[in-house]
């Protein structure tokens, strides 16, 4: 369930609840959403968050109609990188 949202050609934010019911904490109910340029950079840096530590939750790939890939930061926050 949207709590707030402010959407823009660049830039979206929203709050909702966490899909699994469960509290919010880091790593459930916190996404944090990068829009890059292309294939080539979203695959580039999804490899670089797993080289540095990360935790692939998700290699690229097509997801809802858009390229996108998913990992967790060293701290177990969850990103998401979408073309």
């Amino acid at each position: 369930m949207t709590k707030s949202m402010d959407n823009s050609e660049s830039f979206l934010f929203a709050l909702v609840e966490p899909i699994d019911g469960n509290p919010a904490s880091v790593g459930n109910g916190a996404v944090c959403g990068f829009q890059l340029d292309s294939a080539e950079a979203l695959s580039t840096k999804h490899a670089l968050t797993i080289d540095l530590g990360g935790v692939d939750e998700g290699g690229p790939a097509i997801r809802h109609g858009r390229f996108s890939a998913y990992g967790r930061d060293l701290d177990g926050n969850k990103l998401c990188l979408f073309e």
